[in-house]
């Protein structure tokens, strides 16, 4: 499925990460597992690629350091990250990083970093991002690293 020239690339609310979310990253857990507590938080933002009305891909973007970066002074963490299966390998997800990075500049962030699991880590180097090497189990979710951009 294509449909390139229908793409709009936004700012959506939380409610509308939710179904990408429970379908794509948590499919068969219960709903709250993807319900995040900084989900609406002032600092915390939601891109969306949208089709025919339609959320496809999205990611949540939260204010929020990391033990790795002691020195960062304004570090926003990647979770959520998810497309629509029928989507895929279509370019949404690089949509979603290059959105949100127009949105970080904006808000003075020095440091982008994410939990990504392991089979997303080559998409992410592709874009530019840096991974620690240790390999860390999220269950429900399976083997992730650290990965993270400085600005």
């Amino acid at each position: 499925m294509s449909a390139e020239n229908n793409y709009l690339t936004k700012l959506i609310t939380t409610v509308e990460t939710y179904n990408l979310r429970e379908t794509v990253l948590r499919p068969g857990q219960p709903p709250e597992v993807c319900r995040y507590i900084e989900d609406d938080l002032t600092d915390t933002f939601h891109i969306g690629v949208i089709c025919e009305g339609r959320v496809i891909s999205n990611g949540t973007f939260i204010r929020q350091g990391h033990e790795y970066f002691p020195d960062s002074q304004n570090p926003y963490r990647l979770r959520g990250m998810a497309t629509e299966k029928d989507f895929q390998k279509q370019g949404l997800g690089r949509r979603i990083i290059q959105a949100a990075e127009a949105e970080l500049r904006l808000r003075q962030c020095d440091l982008l970093w994410f939990n990504a699991r392991t089979g997303a880590e080559g998409f992410y180097k592709k874009l530019g991002f840096g991974a620690f090497e240790k390999i860390f189990d999220i269950p429900g979710a399976g083997p992730h690293k650290v990965m993270y951009r400085q600005y």
